[in-house]
């Protein structure tokens, strides 16, 4: 994957349902059957997803909202990212 690639805004994928509930993401996929509840981080990085913010704008948000390292926040997402792409949410 080349760098540009990387920093793309990633892509949920179609037909599923989010809203927050008690603070929390709860992301549901009707065609599996699956309920994923995310953590606050979580949730702040999936409604960023979802307003196609790209990866270096969720990076940022992060460094600022948590007072966090850039290298912290680039591992963060990237490791969250590939998360939601094993579990068949992003494309």
């Amino acid at each position: 994957m080349t760098a540009e690639a990387e920093m793309a805004a990633p892509q949920i994928v179609p037909g599923l349902i989010w809203r927050v509930v008690d603070g929390n993401m709860v992301v549901v996929s009707p065609t599996a059957g699956d309920v994923h509840v995310f953590s606050q981080t979580g949730s702040d990085i999936w409604q960023l997803l979802a307003d196609k913010n790209d990866v270096r704008a969720i990076e940022s948000y992060l460094v600022q909202k948590y007072i966090v390292t850039n290298e912290q926040a680039h591992e963060d997402v990237a490791h969250f990212i590939q998360e939601l792409r094993t579990l068949g949410l992003l494309q």
